[in-house]
């Protein structure tokens, strides 16, 4: 399957994706689970997206390409991919009949559903997001997504036991992929080490960006000198340890200067983690170059 680039996808197309992941993004948290259908796009291209949510995708046709923390992934047909939450993700280019299914988890919802599986170790997905299943398994898996949607169109009133219906359906949909991930981990039981420490170093990034802005309370995680930590990061992805958290700090800042329009600069800026406004408003002229107040006037809330 040949790629095009994100300047070939209709305009309209991207359009409609967005108002429906926009869409959702007011309900999820009421609805505990969106199931969004019949999506043939990215809602953008060419930009840093960061959710706060749990998101699975399902690939029924086509295929697409982004960057997942700098690392370059490629989703096709009959894929399952689980995207973690507060990671970066780059949408690069897709294919004309790319088609898939998302199912995005509130965060109360994946809150309680980490407590109920200490088991399953999610992190591996950052590592190889996507699965790639028979046609016989995807048959069983959308089956499994039919009832979840179902159930959460469904109402209180007329489901009392909603919220556990949709625990326990999306416990099956959980071991489902852990029994296709058991199948990958076997295969990768050599992963380079190098590796395993950049997604340690990207999964304790969107953890602790807030608190931690040094790199060397990332190197002290992964047990490593501050040096050796940066050398490792570097040969990974051709930056540097700090430079990275300060891109990913930029996006943060930006998502929030976008989305959050009840929230002040000040606001931002200690959510963030900076001592005071200016400082936050002296890094984000730096990488973007302009100020935080200019970037907001751009913006169509």
């Amino acid at each position: 399957m040949s790629f095009f680039y994100c300047n070939f996808v209709p305009k309209m197309m991207i359009m409609e994706t967005k108002q429906k992941f926009e869409e959702a993004l007011r309900m999820i948290e009421k609805s505990e689970m969106i199931v969004l259908r019949d999506i043939h796009s990215f809602p953008v291209y060419g930009q840093d997206i960061i959710s706060p949510y749990l998101m699975i995708f399902i690939c029924h046709a086509g295929s697409s390409r982004a960057l997942y923390d700098m690392q370059e992934i490629r989703f096709r047909e009959n894929e399952v991919a689980m995207i973690l939450p507060n990671h970066i993700i780059h949408p690069i280019e897709s294919s004309p009949d790319y088609t898939i299914t998302v199912i995005m988890h509130s965060l109360a919802f994946e809150q309680e559903m980490t407590q109920r599986r200490m088991t399953h170790d999610r992190n591996k997905f950052h590592e190889t997001p996507a699965c790639l299943l028979t046609e016989e398994e995807m048959a069983q898996y959308m089956k499994a997504v039919d009832m979840l949607d179902l159930i959460s169109n469904t109402s209180v009133s007329r489901y009392p036991h909603r919220h556990d219906m949709l625990m326990a359906q999306t416990d099956i949909m959980v071991e489902m992929l852990d029994a296709c991930r058991r199948e990958i981990d076997e295969e990768e039981r050599a992963n380079n080490r190098n590796r395993s420490i950049f997604n340690t170093f990207c999964n304790l990034l969107a953890a602790n960006y807030r608190e931690q802005h040094e790199v060397a309370f990332y190197a002290e995680k992964a047990h490593l000198t501050t040096r050796h930590f940066s050398v490792i990061i570097k040969d990974m992805i051709g930056i540097s340890a700090s430079d990275y958290i300060e891109q990913y700090l930029a996006t943060q800042a930006k998502n929030l200067l976008s989305t959050r329009p009840d929230l002040s600069v000040q606001q931002i800026s200690y959510h963030l983690g900076y001592a005071d406004s200016p400082s936050f408003c002296r890094f984000f002229k730096r990488h973007t170059g302009i100020t935080p107040n200019e970037f907001r006037s751009h913006i169509r809330y």
